[in-house]
């Protein structure tokens, strides 16, 4: 044996390095499939925090019974395989002493039976999140008795006001013990409480959950104003829309206030809303050849009569620009059930030091440039210039042109023999147009690609590698397509960096682009905050920001809910945020939802401060000299 050693040192030294390989290499656990990561990443993530969010981890978190089963006895097959391999591969080497590159198969065969094994050995007791869900449960008993036992903050203090109400000391030992699973956010059997409105208050609650106490319960009051559509009733006045909702005049004055001036951004409450819907398991992002649609657009808030007003924005009927509070929106593209809904990723605001929206569009580049991955697309429409998005560094996007636009060619024409030599590319001009009453001919495209789609067929027309009008050969390129749908007169003509996409896959990407401009539709028509009386600049910030976010919530809860009827007249409901919104208005603010222990009234004393008109924190104006 140590001749054979000796002589064969190739073989021993691969057998050292397979040693190596098995001794010191961690292996790689197969993963899960993905949603279940994303449950249990957002469980985890709960778990740190020091409260627990009960809906979500007993309603996401969780296998079929038959998928860990299947998943066991895939990865005894695969292990069992690779021994195979492995055990061949080594009888047959040995002996014969194979060449560097079998034993480069076997050093791959090793690894992969050690990756199998060390995964069986460590996993196949039991791969349920829910498992590990009852197993922290387990430990947490302290935690669930106290949550069993005791109602809200908000109702023990409603309780002990009452004179002959029982003691809270009666009530909790009168409770019967719960032991068959952890409390859980719903309501109570309660018939002036329905579906829609238990929904929408547990979603509610679950986003506002980690806000300081005190904001919370506040916030939580005002959110549900919003969605409710009180404002439509109210015509954009805050506190009657408060009050509509069944709200005290001291709770009214709380959520103003929390709205105001509350320790809250709205990035923080988008990022939580992301991480709830992914969790959530119904919402599924599209995708077309691996890309990822981001729908990136401008809306205005219009305020003609705000003095001071920091922006304006065009106004078609009146044909030009009026003051309105701006802002850019920056949302990812999926559906629920066939129906396309948009997930907001930001808000952006306009520049204090400059308003303007030519700034505003900027940093809106800016910002998708920093958020978008490397499967993600920028989907923007006309209003974005070409120029700015290579600027600012955009690398994939998919924008739509003007009927006159002209790029020209990446290379330089032949030289003619006599004159100056060109510098720029030839012209290219996508669509024919006419000036000064003659005809200037489109240019013939490179290729054209036809293919029929929902009994319809279409038409594409692409110019490959070209740059801009004002750029020499060797700028950055992209590629126009000219789509031509049979049913407008006009086709779409749009460019794009992603070279490699086939037309099909750029027409739906843009079509994708559409549902961004939904949020602004449920803030505004759907919830009524295209009024808006408010006057603080921070205040003429938040109303809108916080009308798209409840415009989003809106949406994606009427998608995943039943289609609810408007009345005996409407046949074939949809489920869409105004039916959704109908159904909320006669709700009133419940106070029968078990809310979580965090969500509840700050015990602060407030005796000192001044309340009501007292306590407006106003400037005296001071004039200006003449």
């Amino acid at each position: 044996m140590l001749e054979w050693l000796v002589i064969r040192r190739q073989n021993l030294l691969m057998i050292l390095l397979v040693l190596i390989v098995w001794l010191t290499v961690m292996p790689g656990q197969p993963s899960p499939p993905s949603k279940q990561v994303l449950a249990g990443a957002w469980w985890v993530e709960q778990e740190r925090q020091d409260y627990l969010t009960k809906t979500v981890t007993t309603r996401r978190v969780g296998l079929p019974g038959w998928w860990p089963r299947f998943w066991k006895v895939w990865q005894w097959v695969q292990s069992g395989f690779w021994l195979g391999v492995t055990s061949g591969l080594l009888w047959y080497l040995i002996p014969a002493s194979g060449s560097w590159w079998m034993w480069l198969v076997v050093l791959g065969a090793s690894h992969k039976l050690r990756t199998h094994l060390g995964w069986v050995s460590g996993h196949c007791i039991e791969l349920n999140w829910a498992q590990q869900q009852r197993q922290y449960w387990a430990s947490q008993t302290a935690l669930i008795e106290q949550i069993q036992v005791t109602a809200s903050p908000v109702t023990l203090e409603q309780e002990q006001s009452k004179p002959n109400s029982p003691s809270v000391q009666e009530k909790v030992a009168s409770t019967p013990e719960i032991k068959s699973s952890p409390p859980v956010l719903e309501a109570e059997e309660d018939p002036t409480l329905s579906e829609p409105a238990t929904e929408m208050m547990t979603t509610l609650a679950q986003i506002i959950e980690g806000l300081p106490i005190g904001t919370n319960l506040a916030m939580f009051q005002f959110l549900w104003m919003l969605t409710s559509g009180q404002l439509l009733a109210s015509r954009g006045a805050i506190f009657p829309a408060l009050q509509a909702t069944g709200l005290e005049d001291e709770e009214i004055r709380r959520a103003w206030a929390a709205f105001r001036g509350g320790s809250w951004q709205i990035a923080d409450l988008l990022t939580v809303w992301q991480a709830y819907v992914e969790a959530e398991g119904l919402w599924e992002e599209h995708s077309y050849e691996g890309y990822h649609p981001v729908g990136v657009d401008i809306t205005a808030f219009w305020r003609p009569t705000l003095h001071d007003c920091p922006s304006k924005h065009y106004y078609a009927p009146a044909g030009k620009a009026l003051p309105a509070i701006i802002f850019g929106m920056i949302g990812r593209v999926g559906s629920i059930d066939a129906q396309r809904i948009p997930l907001p990723r930001a808000f952006v605001r306009v520049d204090e030091d400059d308003p303007s929206e030519a700034a505003l569009q900027k940093r809106l580049i800016e910002q998708v440039v920093l958020g978008l991955a490397l499967n993600e697309v920028a989907i923007l429409d006309a209003g974005f210039k070409l120029k700015a998005l290579h600027e600012a560094g955009l690398k994939r996007y998919v924008v739509r042109l003007a009927k006159n636009f002209v790029g020209r060619r990446n290379k330089l024409p032949p030289y003619k023999g006599k004159g100056r030599k060109p510098e720029y590319g030839e012209k290219v001009r996508p669509l024919a147009r006419t000036y000064q009453g003659k005809t200037i001919e489109a240019t013939p495209p490179d290729r054209q690609v036809s293919w029929a789609d929902d009994e319809l067929h279409f038409t594409a027309d692409i110019w490959t590698d070209l740059v801009l009008s004002d750029q020499k050969p060797g700028a950055e390129s992209f590629n126009v397509i000219a789509i031509h749908d049979p049913r407008y007169q006009e086709p779409w003509l749009l460019a794009t960096s992603l070279t490699e996409l086939s037309p099909q896959s750029i027409r739906n990407l843009y079509r994708d682009r559409w549902p961004i401009e939904q949020l602004p539709l449920a803030a505004k028509q759907m919830i009524g905050a295209h009024r808006q009386f408010v006057h603080a600049p921070e205040s003429c910030q938040r109303l809108p920001e916080l009308s798209l976010f409840a415009g989003s919530i809106l949406t994606h809860v009427a998608a995943k809910l039943p289609p609810i009827p408007t009345g005996f007249w409407d046949k074939a409901p949809k489920p869409t945020p105004g039916r959704l919104r109908r159904a909320l208005t006669a709700v009133p603010f419940s106070t029968h939802l078990p809310l979580p222990a965090r969500i509840r009234k700050k015990a602060s004393v407030t005796d000192h401060l001044p309340k009501g008109i007292l306590a407006h924190r106003r400037q005296a104006k001071t004039e200006q000299p003449v």
